[in-house]
């Protein structure tokens, strides 16, 4: 499924300007909830853009879709909030059993419990 913004520009997430400079643009592949049973991946459309505040330290920055996406994340939101109830509901095996039908390859192990909310967790992802 094919996604792109329709906003003329962006905020800053350094000082909070608004930017409708365009730096470029790059494909994302965020996964999404399955339907029906299937696998979905979107196909992301997220411009960079220049900050023209002289005075922010950012120079460019991506686009952020509230509600869908996330910085450096491989996942919708929707996705990593039902990743998160599962790990933080069954842990272990029977958690990376159930995360696999919503296609995240994820393993139990024996020291850290559920691999995927650990990771998750490291990278501030937490509900």
């Amino acid at each position: 499924m094919g996604i792109r913004c329709r906003a003329a520009g962006a905020l800053c997430p350094g000082c909070g300007a608004w930017s409708i400079r365009v730096h470029g643009s790059y494909l994302r592949f965020p996964s999404d909830l399955p339907s029906a049973g299937r696998r979905v991946v979107l196909s992301l459309h997220v411009r960079r853009s220049v900050c023209t505040t002289t005075s922010c330290k950012r120079r460019t920055f991506a686009e952020q879709i509230p509600g869908l996406t996330r910085r450096y994340s491989r996942w919708t939101e929707r996705l990593r909030s039902a990743l998160a109830e599962i790990g933080l509901a069954l842990a272990g095996r029977a958690g990376a059993r159930i995360a696999e039908v919503f296609g995240s390859r994820s393993a139990a192990t024996p020291c850290c419990g559920w691999s995927t909310l650990s990771q998750s967790h490291s990278h501030g992802l937490r509900g």
